[in-house]
């Protein structure tokens, strides 16, 4: 008997070794990042930032989101910086992004000003996501926009702190905000974290982006459930449709505190770092592309790879990667 899983996701391929680790001196301060520059990438190209949760790093949030195969398929670049140790000035021992202050937004300014120079990006085509922690830095630099450096943020089980008062949001950026309902670390609803004080719900911070951006509401509707655990994906997507500035609001029902990734990496309906991507790629335009799967328009296969990148023709057993020629990919194992 045969099964075929077929999953809306992919991994990173093996060997990361071209990838980093690569250091940056800021501040007399030696910086790490990995950063991943598919074959061949053309001037003039997005690059997104990734930025890691507390405690974590750059390759390990490369592991986790996967970006380097979206950045293959779509031709972006993908950077994922490491914050220092108690870089909040903190007393864990743990990386951590400083939220509070300017040195981790200057650090960033500095790198991206750096790969600008060495491969010349679309310097309106620059974005920002993140995980927890990596989420709340996505904010950070969206408000403390003194170079207008980033399009668009796409923050995942995020939050705006009180203390992230050393700045006030001076520019309009689109921002697309993924937040799970029973996230038990920041509470959609907002609340109070130990020692760094009271934080935003996650339905404010769409507000009150949504009023600054004056967008008015575009269209909503739920995600396919596609694991059938009646656990819903509620999406809301905001727009202004004179700048072509976007708020969308994606509210998993029953979401954890985790990067949210389809059966078997995960369970929800879909895989945040292809979302994310489909939201950045769209930032700028002033037409919103409605996720209806019962619609999807018809794509051909362009080649099958294995998790070497070799390109091969089907074999059983093994994890597959199949990729069509409108950029996406879909993941595929066969089970004899």
């Amino acid at each position: 008997m045969k099964k075929l899983l077929l999953l809306l996701l992919c991994v990173p391929l093996i060997g990361f070794s071209q990838d980093g680790p690569f250091y940056f001196t800021h501040n007399n301060i030696q910086r790490e990042f990995y950063l991943h520059i598919p074959n061949n990438l053309p001037s003039n190209s997005p690059i997104v930032y990734v930025f890691h949760g507390w405690g974590g790093d750059g390759e390990q949030i490369m592991l986790n989101t996967a970006f380097n195969i979206l950045s293959d398929q779509n031709n972006f670049a993908v950077c994922y910086p490491t914050a220092l140790i108690d870089g909040d000035n903190g007393i864990s021992g743990l990386t951590s992004w400083n939220c509070s202050g300017l040195s981790d937004i200057n650090f960033i300014h500095a790198l991206n000003d750096s790969l600008q120079n060495q491969y010349q990006f679309d310097e309106n085509r620059i974005f920002a996501t993140g995980f927890s922690y990596g989420g709340d830095m996505s904010f950070h630099l969206a408000r403390c926009q003194s170079k207008d450096v980033f399009d668009a943020i796409a923050p995942l089980a995020g939050t705006v702190f009180d203390y992230m008062n050393t700045c006030s949001t001076s520019t309009n950026i689109s921002v697309l905000v993924l937040h799970g309902t029973n996230d038990n670390v920041i509470y959609y609803n907002g609340g109070n974290f130990p020692n760094y004080g009271n934080y935003m719900s996650a339905p404010s911070i769409v507000d009150d982006w949504a009023f600054y951006n004056s967008c008015f509401l575009d269209t909503s509707y739920s995600l396919l459930d596609i694991n059938n655990d009646n656990n819903i994906t509620d999406v809301t997507k905001y727009q202004n449709m004179n700048t072509g500035d976007k708020v969308w609001f994606y509210t998993v029902n029953n979401g954890l505190h985790a990067w949210f990734d389809v059966s078997p990496w995960g369970n929800d309906d879909f895989w945040a770092s292809e979302e994310i991507w489909n939201f950045f790629s769209q930032v700028g335009t002033n037409t919103t592309s409605l996720h209806n799967q019962e619609n999807l328009a018809v794509k051909d296969l362009s080649k099958i790879i294995n998790t070497l990148g070799q390109e091969i023709q089907s074999s059983l057993d093994h994890l597959l990667f199949y990729i069509y020629n409108d950029g996406t990919v879909e993941k595929k194992m066969i089970i004899e």
